[in-house]
């Protein structure tokens, strides 16, 4: 089962100058946790022989792949190119022009938050209605940074938790992400306030045919595919796995002046009730409670495991575990490893394809490691 790639050089209202073809190299990563980019490399008079122009910003590549014959390529993402080289390579002096560009996140890199209306820079909602509440703000409404209709921003969902934050200057993406952040740290310590995701993803119908959609996801990024193919390194779908479980500073006792909240680590051994005091806080029976949990979180036993996920074919021994059928980006994967069952996010994708059509992908459920 045989991938194949299609790389189409776009303007930068997304219309095709040309299919970038006879590359010496091309890798690009998607991710759940920030920007993914791409590298992407061609001989120089090769590309001059159908591409007028060198280079301009916001020109994109638009990746296209199929996991094999058969089955329809679906677009991987399109990436916003703002740098490119020109040099001769060494084993041959061939010039080579190479290019640098990241996912359509970097458009919310692009605007900060600078109206001084209060109610521009000061919210209080469902973080998911929060992030598309400013995007829609600095975006839409004012209109001054992405075209008009090339760019929308998906109906709110009321998910998450609700919270009132200020942001008066600060940058629509950092801001995001310390939102997205915020969800996350509630989440641990309450299930029941759900994480939220956001990216910016291609969308049709928009503009010329096509543009980019600003969207929440609540839980997860992909898909919770714990009952499909396992992943070990038996099974052939797993590398390089590492778990660690550290109890070195744990606490197993929160106190917030009367209130005291225990965790079930209490139990492990005679000498594991492990005591953190905290005098100052509100009147509040239930935010002391809240207060405490949070000590016990923060503070409670720490695991990890780092792996990384293969595009396999499988075999008569081994399951089939290709990339974009069998698992994806975002997507929460059955582990065994060591005797333990546990789950795992991948949290970012690195694809690298060579001048013959060689590919190499790996999944990781941890970004820059």
């Amino acid at each position: 089962m045989s991938a194949t790639y299609e790389f189409y050089l776009t303007d930068d209202a997304g219309r095709r100058i040309a299919l970038l073809k006879n590359f010496a190299f091309a890798s690009y990563s998607r991710s759940t946790r920030g920007l993914g980019t791409i590298l992407f490399g061609l001989p120089l008079d090769t590309y001059l022989s159908y591409v007028p122009t060198i280079f301009q910003p916001d020109w994109r590549i638009d990746v296209w792949r199929s996991p094999g014959h058969g089955i329809q390529k679906r677009r991987e993402s399109s990436y916003f190119l703002r740098k490119y080289n020109v040099y001769d390579r060494g084993e041959d002096s061939v010039r080579m022009i190479e290019f640098y560009g990241r996912s359509p996140l970097d458009i919310l890199r692009r605007w900060s938050v600078v109206d001084t209306t209060a109610t521009r820079h000061i919210k209080t909602d469902y973080i998911d209605d929060m992030m598309k509440a400013i995007v829609r703000d600095c975006f839409i409404t004012d209109a001054k940074v992405v075209p008009l209709g090339e760019f929308s921003v998906d109906g709110d969902l009321s998910l998450g938790p609700s919270v009132t934050e200020s942001f008066f200057g600060k940058n629509v993406r950092d801001i995001l992400t310390d939102l997205k952040a915020t969800s996350f740290s509630k989440n641990a310590t309450d299930s029941t306030n759900r994480r939220i995701f956001f990216d910016v993803v291609e969308g049709p119908g928009l503009t010329n045919g096509f543009g980019y959609i600003f969207r929440t996801y609540a839980d997860l990024r992909g898909t919770d595919r714990t009952n499909g193919v396992v992943f070990s390194v038996e099974n052939g779908n797993l590398n390089t796995p590492s778990y660690y479980v550290d109890h070195l500073d744990e606490i197993t006792r929160a106190q917030v002046e009367t209130i005291v909240v225990a965790s079930p680590d209490i139990n492990l051994s005679r000498w594991n009730d492990i005591l953190q005091y905290q005098s100052k806080a509100s009147d509040d029976t239930a935010a002391k409670t809240s207060q405490a949990n949070k000590i016990l979180t923060e503070n409670g036993k720490k695991f990890s495991l780092s792996a990384n996920f293969m595009n396999t074919p499988g075999s008569k021994y081994q399951p089939r575990s290709l990339y974009g059928i069998d698992w994806d980006l975002g997507d929460l994967l059955p582990v065994q490893y060591a005797g333990l069952n546990v789950t795992a996010e991948v949290e970012i994708v690195w694809v690298s394809v060579d001048d013959k059509g060689a590919e190499n992908i790996v999944g990781s459920n941890k970004v820059g490691e």
